[in-house]
């Protein structure tokens, strides 16, 4: 019996910060709606000045045209490297591919263009003053992009025989 007590007043020791927890919690008086407006609005007047703040710190991209004339020389790299023979005429490159299409990337006008088998007119590159595509060997070919701000891009590609 005497070990019953004296769990039972330990058991209530115990307790009393969990109640008096509890107490503080259900008897604390809350915000009201107005408060709760309010505040989100100044979190939103805040939240929406924060991209001005970081403006002068982020990197500004390269130019769409280097991005465009990047990207149009990457896929092109892998149109030499998968084609079966590729041909220089006219300042124009033809690639022959395995199924016999011949692929032709030409400048027409201000673009770059991708005929197959001389139909369609796929544009692959816009803004271009000129294509200039000159063999370096059996295996190798160098293509320069000059856009119409004179910026000039070229890539050499290797062929696998």
């Amino acid at each position: 019996m005497k070990y019953v007590l004296r769990l039972m007043v330990l058991t209530i020791k115990s307790t009393q910060p969990v109640q008096v927890l509890t107490k503080r919690i259900l008897h604390k008086d809350g915000h009201t709606f107005v408060e709760a407006i309010i505040s989100l609005g100044v979190m939103l007047i805040l939240a929406s000045l924060v991209p001005l703040l970081l403006s002068p710190i982020q990197k500004h991209p390269p130019s769409i045209q280097l991005e465009e004339t990047s990207v149009f020389l990457s896929m092109l790299g892998k149109e030499v490297r998968e084609g079966k023979s590729v041909e220089i005429r006219n300042n124009g490159l033809y690639i022959t591919q395995t199924t016999g299409d011949v692929l032709s990337f030409t400048k027409y006008h201000s673009l770059i263009r991708k005929q197959v088998n001389g139909l369609g007119h796929e544009v692959w590159v816009q803004n271009i003053q000129e294509m200039l595509i000159e063999k370096q060997s059996d295996t190798s070919l160098k293509v320069t992009v000059i856009d119409t701000k004179g910026k000039e891009l070229m890539r050499v590609f290797r062929r696998l025989k």
